[in-house]
């Protein structure tokens, strides 16, 4: 009886241990070897990207996106910094010796502060400016209206497109809207195809020179170192 008494002793002294042990494992909940305890930080590589990430431009392992082009985010399509404006076109070139505007005279022509004067002819920048998409690729493009004013009454207005290079406003087309002929808006469509509206007083071909007599308004696309009318609408003007 004492032996038996003895024996059980014992087997009680070696399943203790094996049971604490037992407990011990099941509080790991099967953790993968070399996971951090719950509650840990995680480190996700040496800047804070995914492991064999790039690391520069992501935070605390999250990836910060670039606007996709043509986005909203992004609408000039090769980033919204290269997107022209158009205080830009104040100070930009105009004419050069590939590129001339109707009615403005031979020579590369500048504009300092939205202005050039040159042998009694005065150029000058329009308020009327609008940028968008307008020479077939993702960058914007301005148009504005120009106005020429020769030694006479002549105060002859054009419509100028702009093309980017790079954030550089570089002249590509123009169009001639006519004599005595203010501009009163610029628009360039949203959407594809690429168009450009101009809204301006002209006149009859009855009508004297020094009045106007019609609002007009005309859509043009660029077509080489043209700006092509599409279509026009016009309605009565009365100043």
């Amino acid at each position: 009886m004492g032996g038996s008494a003895g024996w059980a002793r014992r087997g009680a002294w070696l399943i203790a241990p094996l049971a604490l042990a037992s407990m011990a494992v099941g509080c790991k909940g099967g953790d993968v070897p070399g996971a951090a305890p719950p509650g840990a930080e995680v480190s996700s590589g040496p800047s804070g990207g995914a492991p064999g990430g790039e690391g520069p431009g992501e935070e605390g392992g999250k990836e910060s996106a670039a606007p996709a082009p043509g986005s909203p985010d992004d609408p000039g399509g090769s980033g919204a910094s290269d997107a022209l404006t158009c205080e830009q076109l104040r100070d930009a070139d105009l004419q050069t010796s590939a590129f001339r505007i109707p009615d403005a005279p031979a020579g590369a022509i500048a504009f300092t502060d939205g202005r050039w004067e040159g042998g009694g002819v005065v150029v000058e920048l329009q308020p009327q400016c609008a940028v968008g998409q307008m020479t077939g690729d993702p960058a914007h493009d301005a148009v504005a209206a120009v106005k020429v004013t020769t030694g006479g009454t002549g105060r002859f207005y054009a419509l100028v497109t702009w093309r980017n290079d790079g954030g550089t406003p570089v002249p590509a087309a123009a169009v001639s809207l006519g004599d005595r002929t203010p501009v009163e808006s610029v628009a360039v469509s949203t959407a594809p195809p690429a168009r450009a509206t101009a809204v301006h007083l002209t006149r009859g071909e009855a009508d004297p020179a020094a009045v106007v007599t019609i609002r007009r308004t005309a859509v043009y696309r660029v077509a080489g170192p043209l700006m092509v009318e599409l279509h026009r609408s016009d309605t009565p003007y009365h100043p």
